[in-house]
């Protein structure tokens, strides 16, 4: 069982392009951790906890209620 998800996964379960999860990891907006790929020439990998995801749209639809 995977336990984090891609930003190809992550839009996926979301219904947003790959270019808005992105855009949405470089203002913080999103819970994530970037993975140095090996060699680090530029290249590296967004991982998206599933637990943390559901937690943020918890709070989204919450913050949606108010």
């Amino acid at each position: 069982m995977k336990m984090a998800l891609t930003v190809k996964e992550a839009a996926a379960a979301l219904g947003v392009s790959d270019s808005t999860v992105y855009w949405m990891c470089y203002r913080g907006e999103i819970p994530h951790n970037r993975v140095k790929a090996r060699g680090c020439q530029g290249k590296g990998k967004i991982l998206i906890s599933k637990a943390a995801l559901e937690r943020w749209l918890e709070g989204e639809a919450d913050a949606t209620q108010a």
